[in-house]
């Protein structure tokens, strides 16, 4: 775990969801290479191929952003596949319940967290796949907002999908902490607009949080 910055009143935290919440690698490698499947399978052409156009895009979308790489729906949309289109695959092919299941200890900590702060979870998948991991993760009640992908239809490190969530907890961005794994999807912008921004390493870090944030 890595603390950015703190700000000195917060109110709310906003946490990203996969590679954040859990721990599965594989999971999340899931995610990415399912739809760089189907965009093979769309265009008729070789899955090597596209996995390689796909990459290459994340990587020169981020250097014009200023950053090391930008995220897989961003990419995608640079290489034709709009973000409803992305939605609607994402809807379809993500089954988080396949993968994940109830955490007990996250949901403790997310609970005493809740005590104090307003939760929201702010994601590049579509919220009906973010509903679905957080009841499976257990954890679904204890986030007062979900920002999913077709919520703002800009896919971080887009500002949007940060701003939605404070301006749906009533809270100010300054009173905001972004909490994820990826410093340039989750955190940069996050920190860019006056937020704190804490990176973490998957559920072990977020188990955590309550004594570094509570006390």
């Amino acid at each position: 775990m890595k603390v950015f910055f703190l700000p000195e009143r917060p109110r709310a935290l906003l946490f990203d969801i996969d590679g954040t919440l859990y721990d599965n690698d594989r999971y999340a490698r899931f995610q990415v290479e399912v739809l760089v499947e189907e965009l093979a399978r769309v265009r008729g052409r070789p899955l090597e191929d596209v996995r390689a156009e796909v990459e290459r895009a994340r990587r020169e979308l981020g250097a014009r952003e200023g950053r090391e790489t930008t995220s897989l729906g961003n990419a995608m949309a640079a290489l034709g596949v709009d973000l409803a289109t992305s939605v609607a695959w994402r809807e379809r092919l993500i089954e988080p319940a396949s993968w994940l299941g109830r955490d007990a200890r996250l949901d403790e900590a997310l609970a005493r967290l809740a005590e104090r702060f307003k939760l929201a979870a702010v994601t590049n998948n579509p919220r009906l796949v973010a509903g679905k991991g957080l009841a499976a993760l257990g954890v679904a009640e204890r986030f007062a907002v979900v920002i999913g992908l077709d919520d703002t239809f800009r896919s971080k490190p887009a500002r949007e999908p940060f701003e939605l969530a404070a301006r749906l907890l009533g809270v100010a961005l300054s009173e905001c902490v972004s909490i994820g794994d990826r410093h340039d999807v989750d955190l940069a912008v996050p920190l860019e607009l006056g937020m704190g921004g804490i990176l973490v390493d998957g559920a072990s870090d977020v188990y955590r949080l309550p004594a570094l944030l509570v006390g």
